[in-house]
Parts: structure tokens; C-alpha cells; sequence
């Protein structure tokens, strides 16, 4: 409320002096308001997945919007506002001398809304101390909503009449509150207990950015620095632990950080019609933490023992590239490339050791160095035809901190279940485009990447995709058509298929896409309009249980997920310039299923009776549909005055294996028992809109 006060006070105090000192003032903008009705059928889920991020609940809301710009010979300044008063309104006000200098002022509201009426055993939701004691009677629970409330709000100032020099600086705050959702394990694997907590979010971020530079032909030098803090309200969460007897268990948060970067950009234009950009940058991220000196299981403390009880974190990274592009020729252009980037992780390594067990772990800092080098060409050929290909290598070097010392302690076989692989990337590409026609152009392409992986150690039984050694072929085309000044079609079509070089693991993907857009207007009497989109992925996977049965067995679990969706839409110009009609229609669709196949040792370890590949399948997985469809009147009651009217309908259906048939206190035999919050239940919902408004413009 402040932030709009002063802004409504600037305005008062800006706007006779951008125009008080010229003869001759522009004044334009606008003010209009949008009454809507909401009738939403959902349940907590689905009342907040319709409004998940907009301020529209059920009942009626009166949304506002305001623009004002004021120019002159010498001042300008402009002013908006939009759905003031609720969690998505936006405020910004500009203002300066053409030429010499300008600043702005800005504040921004947007909620990200996950589920409401949540339910937890626990007293004390939204704090950082969680007081309760398990219970089987969840309607009985405490209420509460799964929401971030994000707001954001800042200015900055720009000099301009220092040509060729400039000047340029601003800061930016935004903070966030609210709850998410956070899991733990209470007890032993498999565990007694499985317990989701309400996880307060009280975050501030403060962003300041400096700049300043050069900008005359052939010269373009720029300067910068930036910082960033980040500041949580507590960095640990107090828990009543929910197994006898009942001690207090602590959950750690985001700790408190500071981010800097210093930065230069060049250009220089070069003769042959080349030009060479430079870009370097340094920064640096430091945090601090006081480590918990315990961990509770099964409603047991058990102490540990830490190399230290606090944790320095810092992670410098430095970075710079080169690009050189080129059109000494017209039919040939040219682009040679280089950067470098280096994260350089300084963080402390902490082991810890279980008392009396000599269970060691560490927090394993990440590091790594990267390059890449490439260049690309393309040549204009005969018959409209433009041919470009290119080459990029890419080598990337990874290092955990600490692993030697770890190796050293628990062996070559645990290092190596914990080490990252360089990478080598060797990418080639291909595109041909033609132009023959003037309402006609084509395209097609093809990438080919070629992936190694190099582990350190022996190759781990557990692999990261995203390190493992692929191969991945890219293939693209697309087709514009206007064969008539008001009509226009487009296609494309993508296909990608990744084989990664694995026994266990990601083991292929495959990915489809193709998607049609039309358009088309009728004179003066309608603007008609579609598009049509279908995507399929394939995943396949392989792993191995070895804990808890004598014999491994493998699974394997072919995922796949199909999409496709569709929207038209009509404008009538029924009086033209005075009342139109407007049609919106939209159908998305998404289908996912799992073919799971397990070793029938894993059958047996089940202990699930009558078991088998044929029932184990996952059939909903992801699955959703959501369907809409707007009508909206306009009408024009002058050249300033414009009235609309309309009715909005949206369905939304979510089923998936993991959420259907939610219970907040799910039991899996007899040792396992969880207790949950509803977090993402019932996201479905079907909800009625009806809405009309006026807008004035001078």
C-alpha cells in the first residue's frame, strides 16, 4: 500500500512538470473497469489449479485498469495500473527528458496458488514451529492453503545525456510468503512413518544493478556489476517428530546468501562487414550455516559427529566468449564462436558419521569447466535455395570435492556411485531453405549429437541421464503459406530420438511434435483463425534392485505421453467499426501410461499375492484434459467509449495413479504409514464465467 501511495503522489507531483515547460502537450490514456462472476465446482485442489496464478475466486471481483501518458517537446511521462486492489495488480509510472534522462518506478503483485484447504495434524501452519501429535481423524484437522504470494517492486534511473557515454542503474526487491509443501522420512527404510509438513515461505530478495558504458560507432563498451542478497526469515523449521516419544525434529530451509558479478560486453565492427562481441563476466555466491548435530528415526535421536558444526558456502564462477560474425560476400555468412565457463565450488567439506555405526557421508560439492567452440556457415545458392550448416564441440569437465578423501574411507565402489563423468559433445547441423515462390517458403534440418562420458571410477550402477554418454538425432521441417494477401498457413514437425548408452537407466527417448496455425480474414466481415498441436514422448528405463532380496532382479518401465490440443476462433465484424463478436475455443489433452515388466524375483519379494506384469501397468499417468470456450460482445458506443459483454466456460480433469483416490493417511502393508496434507488433490474443477466492463480512452 505504501509503494502505491508514493506512486500516486509522483504522479500528482511529476505531471505538471513534464509538460510545464512546452507549449505543446500530448495527453492520451485510459480508464476502464471489468466486473466478473465466478461459479466454480471444485474441490480445495481445484479451486486453486483455476485460479492458480490470478486472483479470481468464486463470486464477483471488479477488476481496474488506468494509462495515462503526458508528452511534450522536451518531457514525457507514462503511468499504468492494473487490477488494483487484488494479488495480481501491477503499478508503473516513467518518466524523464527525451534525450537526457529517464527512471521508472514499479510494483507487481502474482499469486502462486497449489491447493487449498489443506490439512495438517500440526498447530501452528505458516510459522516455523509445528506443534501436534498424529492422528487417523483428518477431518478434524487444521485447514490452511497451499499459497506463494509473490511481490516485486523497484526502479531505476538512466542518464542519456552524456552520449556517447550512458549510465544506468536499479534495484529490484521482491518477497515471497506463504506455505509449499515439504515430505520426510520419519522413520527406517522401509519407514514407519512418512510425514508431509506445511513449509512456511517468508523469502526477501534484494537486487541492485550498476551499468555504465561507450556507444558510438564502431564502439559498443559496456560495464556492470551486480548484487543480490537473499534473506530467509528462519532457516530451520521446529517439528514435533511424529513417533513416541514424541521429541522435536528440525527441518532445514534455505539459508540466508549473497550473490556479486562484475561484467563487461564489447562490440567492435571489423571491415568485410564483420563484427566481433566479447562478453566476460566474474561473480561470486557465498552462505553460511550452523549444521544439525542430530537426526531423529523411528522417535530415536541419534547423534552424529560432523568434521564441523558450520558450513562456509561459496561457488565463484568466471566466464567469457567470443563470437565473430561475417558477410564479406553477399551470398555467404559466417559465424565463429568460443566461450569458456568455469564454476569454481569453494564450498566446505563437511563428513558426518552416525555415533557407534561409522556410516560415512559428505555433502559433495559440485564443480565443473566448460567450452564450447563451433562455427557456423551459410550460403545463398541458386533456385532460391539457402544452405547453412555448423559444428560445435563441447567438453566438460565435473569434479566432486572431496571424493578422494571419501574413496580413501569407504572405497573405490562407494566413490564411484557418487562420481560425475566429463562429457564430450560433438554436435553437427544441416539446414536447407527455400524461397522460390513469394507465398511459399521451406524448410528442413537435421542435428546430430554424439555424447561420451568419461566416470572417473568404475562406472556406477546408478547413472544420471543427463551425464550419460547418447547419441541424439534431430530431425525439422516446416512450410509457410500466404498464397492470398489475408490468408496465411504454417506447419512444422519435429522429430528427436535420443539412444543413450546404458544398461540401466534412461535407456531412449523419443519425442514427436507437429503443429499447424492458420488464419484468414474475410474483407471487412470476420478474421477466422486455428491451430492445431500433437506432441508424443517415449521414455524407456531399466534399474536393479539389490536391498532387501537375496537374488537382484530388474524392472523396466516403458513411459509414454501423448498430447495434442486444438483452438479456433472467430471475429465478426458485425457492424464494422462499431459492434463485433468474438469466439474463442480451446481442447487440450494429455494421455500417459506406464508398461512396467519386473524380474519375478521381485514378485516374490512383493509378498503381494497374485502379482504379476499383467496387473502391474500404471494406465493414468498424467492425464488431463482441459476445455474452454469464450463468447464476447464489443461494442463501440464512440471513439472514446467501448462496452463489452461476455460468458466463459473452463473444465479441467486430472487423474493420475499417485493422486486418484487421495487419503490423507495412506497405509502400504503393515509398516508403512503416511501422513499427507493434500497437497495437489483434486485438481479438477468446472467453472462458469460471466463478465462485462467499459473502458474510456481521451
Amino acid at each position: 500500500m505504501k509503494w502505491r501511495t508514493a506512486i500516486f503522489t509522483l504522479i500528482t507531483i511529476l505531471a505538471p512538470f513534464s509538460y510545464g515547460f512546452s507549449e505543446e502537450v500530448t495527453v492520451e490514456g485510459e480508464v476502464g473497469a471489468e466486473g466478473v462472476y465466478a461459479g466454480v465446482r471444485a474441490g480445495g485442489g481445484g479451486r486453486a489449479k483455476f485460479t492458480e496464478y490470478r486472483d479470481l475466486r468464486q463470486g464477483f471481483s471488479m477488476f481496474g485498469k488506468i494509462g495515462l501518458e503526458i508528452d511534450s517537446e522536451k518531457y514525457f511521462l507514462k503511468f499504468r495500473a492494473n487490477d488494483m486492489g487484488y494479488e495480481t495488480q501491477s503499478y508503473e509510472i516513467e518518466d524523464g527528458m527525451w534525450g537526457k534522462f529517464k527512471f521508472n518506478l514499479f510494483y507487481d503483485e502474482i499469486p502462486h496458488n497449489l491447493t487449498f484447504d489443506a490439512r495438517t495434524f500440526f498447530l501452528g501452519a505458516d510459522s516455523h514451529d509445528l506443534i501436534g501429535r498424529p492422528t487417523t481423524t483428518f477431518n478434524a484437522w487444521n485447514t490452511f492453503d497451499y499459497s506463494v504470494d509473490r511481490k516485486q517492486y523497484g526502479g531505476g534511473f538512466k542518464v542519456l545525456a552524456l552520449k556517447p557515454f550512458y549510465f544506468d542503474v536499479s534495484f529490484q526487491r521482491e518477497n515471497r510468503d506463504g506455505i509449499k509443501p515439504a515430505g520426510i522420512a520419519a522413520g527406517s527404510s522401509p519407514g514407519t512413518f512418512d510425514v508431509e509438513l506445511p513449509e512456511p515461505v517468508h523469502y526477501a530478495t534484494n537486487n541492485l544493478k550498476v551499468e555504465g558504458g561507450y556507444a558510438k560507432k564502431p564502439f559498443f563498451l559496456s560495464f556492470g556489476f551486480i548484487y543480490s542478497d537473499f534473506n530467509d526469515g528462519q532457516d530451520k523449521l521446529n517439528f514435533t517428530h511424529p513417533v513416541t516419544p514424541f521429541p522435536t525434529d528440525t527441518l532445514t530451509l534455505p539459508p540466508d546468501n549473497r550473490y556479486y558479478k562484475g561484467f563487461f560486453k564489447g562490440v567492435v565492427k571489423l571491415p568485410f562487414n564483420s563484427k566481433l562481441n566479447v562478453n566476460v563476466g566474474y561473480s561470486s555466491a557465498m552462505s553460511d550455516a550452523t549444521l544439525l548435530s542430530q537426526f531423529i528415526t523411528d522417535g530415536t535421536i541419534n547423534p552424529v559427529i560432523l568434521s564441523s558444526p558450520d558450513f562456509n558456502g561459496r561457488v565463484d564462477t568466471q566466464n567469457y566468449s567470443l563470437v565473430l560474425t561475417s558477410n564479406p560476400v553477399r551470398f555467404i555468412d559466417t559465424k565463429i564462436f568460443y566461450s569458456y565457463y568455469k564454476r569454481n565450488n569453494k564450498n566446505d567439506v563437511i563428513f558426518q558419521n552416525e555415533v557407534n555405526q561409522g556410516v560415512t557421508e559428505f555433502n559433495k560439492p559440485f564443480g565443473y569447466k566448460k567450452q564450447e567452440a563451433g562455427i557456423d556457415l551459410g550460403v545463398r545458392l541458386p533456385a532460391s535455395l539457402y544452405l547453412s550448416g555448423g559444428y560445435k564441440f563441447v567438453d566438460m569437465k565435473r569434479n566432486v570435492k572431496g571424493i578422494e578423501l571419501f574413496e580413501a574411507i569407504e572405497g573405490p565402489e562407494a566413490a564411484a556411485e557418487v562420481a560425475l563423468p566429463d562429457n564430450k559433445d560433438y554436435i553437427e547441423s544441416v539446414d536447407l531453405k527455400w524461397t522460390g515462390l513469394d507465398f511459399l517458403s521451406a524448410r528442413v534440418g537435421y542435428e546430430r549429437l554424439n555424447r561420451s562420458a568419461d566416470f572417473p571410477f568404475a562406472t556406477p550402477t546408478n547413472r544420471r541421464f543427463a551425464y550419460a554418454g547418447q547419441g541424439r538425432d534431430t530431425y525439422k521441417a516446416s512450410v509457410d503459406l500466404f498464397p492470398v494477401e489475408n490468408f496465411n498457413f504454417s506447419f512444422g514437425y519435429q522429430h528427436k530420438n535420443t539412444d543413450y548408452k546404458e544398461i540401466l537407466g534412461l535407456l531412449s527417448d523419443r519425442r514427436d511434435e507437429f503443429e499447424i496455425s492458420t488464419d484468414y480474414t474475410i474483407g471487412k466481415i470476420a478474421k477466422l483463425y486455428g491451430f492445431l498441436d500433437y506432441e508424443s514422448i517415449r521414455f524407456n528405463q531399466a534399474q536393479q534392485r539389490t536391498e532387501g532380496i537375496a537374488t537382484p532382479g530388474n524392472w523396466q518401465a516403458r513411459q509414454k505421453d501423448r498430447s495434442w490440443g486444438y483452438g479456433i476462433g472467430t471475429e465478426v465484424y458485425v457492424i464494422p467499426k462499431k459492434l463485433s463478436l468474438i469466439f474463442q475455443h480451446e481442447y487440450l489433452k494429455s494421455n500417459g501410461n506406464v508398461d512396467l515388466t519386473l524380474d519375478p524375483v521381485l514378485f516374490a519379494a512383493s509378498g503381494i499375492a497374485g502379482a504379476n506384469n499383467d496387473i502391474i501397468d500404471i494406465m493414468n499417468w498424467d492425464d488431463y484434459t482441459k476445455y474452454s470456450f469464450k463468447i464476447k460482445a464489443v461494442y463501440n458506443i464512440s471513439r472514446s467509449l467501448t462496452a463489452l459483454i461476455g460468458y466463459a466456460y473452463e473444465r479441467y480433469h486430472f487423474s493420475d495413479a499417485q493422486l486418484d483416490g487421495y487419503n490423507f493417511t495412506p497405509t502400504g502393508g503393515t509398516t508403512n504409514t503416511a501422513f499427507l496434507t493434500g497437497a495437489y488433490k483434486d485438481q479438477s474443477y468446472k467453472a462458469n464465467l460471466i463478465f462485462g466492463g467499459m473502458t474510456y480512452k481521451f
